[in-house]
């Protein structure tokens, strides 16, 4: 679901609204300062040093990435700045890179995962049908883009987080020549490239996230009922129809 979808009802537009502002001040600052805090923990301090490792939203803040991640439902933050000289093992300096790209889309599991929780635990207290229908749409949403974006960032595409765990996952030579290959690209039709491979990839990508987004509502849903947590009768009642 894009902003412009949303037009024509107004309800359904406030709450989108809504799930973009936790999506780009909240969601999107955690990615970033996790890649910065893995980073940090490798030996690297240098996104400390440029006041990067905060969740303050506006020093991860990019316009055109917001703008995108608003309009279609998925974006980008300003990338946290990396050294890997100032790795503590250089040795295993591809292998600490691929820990620092991986550490953003496990931040957006993590998210995931989270917003679930507090989703099944709303989903013990009494609601009326306007609030119930506020707080699924909030919160499922925020859950899909998060995993959505793991996912996403997981692909193996410069510039994605998933290029540089195929970076240390791909021997030396390959990489120079796909890399050296990849810089003699115009920008304008990598940027066709990238957006055609994306589309063509849709199918799958949808099918992944939509599998992992049922179950972890179904994992999550079982934790809450061993532990006796059941969904309010107010509840069953909106989801029967009574």
């Amino acid at each position: 679901m894009g902003f412009f979808s949303t037009l024509g009802d107004l309800q359904t537009m406030l709450l989108y609204i809504l799930t973009m502002f936790l999506m780009i001040f909240f969601i999107m600052p955690v990615h970033e300062c996790a890649h910065g805090l893995m980073a940090k923990a490798l030996g690297d301090d240098t996104a400390q040093l440029a006041g990067r490792l905060t969740l303050n939203p506006m020093a991860h803040l990019n316009l055109y990435g917001a703008l995108f991640m608003f309009f279609f439902g998925f974006g980008w933050a300003e990338p946290v700045p990396v050294n890997p000289v100032r790795f503590n093992n250089q040795r295993r300096r591809q292998g600490y890179m691929a820990l620092v790209a991986f550490a953003g889309p496990l931040s957006n599991l993590i998210m995931a995962v989270l917003a679930m929780f507090v989703y099944r635990a709303g989903l013990c207290f009494q609601m009326n049908y306007a609030f119930y229908t506020s707080f699924t749409f909030v919160m499922l949403r925020v859950v899909i883009l998060n995993i959505g974006l793991a996912v996403f960032n997981l692909l193996p595409i410069m510039p994605l987080d998933g290029s540089r765990i195929l970076n240390w996952i791909m021997p030396d030579k390959i990489m120079y020549k796909i890399e050296h290959f990849m810089s003699r690209i115009n920008p304008i039709v990598y940027i066709v490239i990238f957006y055609v491979f994306i589309n063509l990839l849709s199918g799958p990508l949808w099918n992944l996230e939509y599998g992992l987004f049922y179950n972890l509502l179904d994992g999550v849903d079982s934790i809450f009922n061993a532990l006796g947590l059941k969904i309010s009768s107010s509840v069953i009642s909106l989801l029967v129809g009574t």
